[in-house]
């Protein structure tokens, strides 16, 4: 009899750690299914660009979104708005300094359930070398097949990072705030 309860005990316990194991699961990002996008005003006019090159981990627990954990790590040279003169500009020392600064990284800290399929990340932010924590609000939507889509809104502050400086950053030449949409697609795992 004891030892029917011990096996007992013991297959619950397999059982559990599967269960727990099959939520917490690394996603492979698919690119081409993905986007990370912004947008900058210049002298008032909105110049809209994009990331073609970026990675993420994502361990996505569903079942306990606190215990997930993501990393995205972005290529600046990859940056592209459509003007390859604007491109050159973007991507020189004054700016994202892509030489001296390869790449940028939001790392969370932290993942909120904030009820539905809303969420929000906490994590550290790094771009040319300045680390800021950001609080960058996002969804979750499940796809068929077990990929899960997440997307989202954030602003940052290009001068916290030291992105610009000397004469870009007076009067309104252009805007210290950069909107920055993303939809990471993940595959299930």
């Amino acid at each position: 009899m004891k030892n029917t309860k011990a096996a007992r005990a013991l297959g619950a316990a397999a059982v559990l750690a599967l269960t727990t194991s099959a939520w917490a699961a690394p996603r492979a990002l698919d690119p081409a299914k993905s986007q990370i996008n912004f947008s900058i005003k210049q002298m008032g006019v909105a110049v809209s660009g994009q990331f073609k090159k970026f990675e993420a981990q994502v361990d996505l627990d569903e079942a306990a979104p606190e215990n997930t954990a993501a990393q995205v790590t972005v290529s600046i040279a990859s940056l592209t708005t459509g003007n390859a003169d604007a491109d050159e500009i973007a991507l020189d020392t004054p700016w994202l300094d892509r030489l001296g600064f390869p790449t940028a990284q939001f790392k969370s800290t932290a993942i909120k359930a904030l009820g539905g399929d809303r969420y929000e990340a906490s994590g550290t932010l790094t771009i040319r070398g300045n680390s800021r924590n950001i609080r960058v609000p996002m969804q979750l939507k499940p796809q068929d097949g077990g990929a899960v889509v997440a997307s989202g809104e954030f602003t940052l502050v290009r001068t916290d990072f030291g992105i610009g400086g000397g004469e870009w950053n007076e009067g309104d030449l252009v805007a210290a705030q950069v909107p920055v949409t993303f939809s990471l697609w993940l595959d299930a795992p």
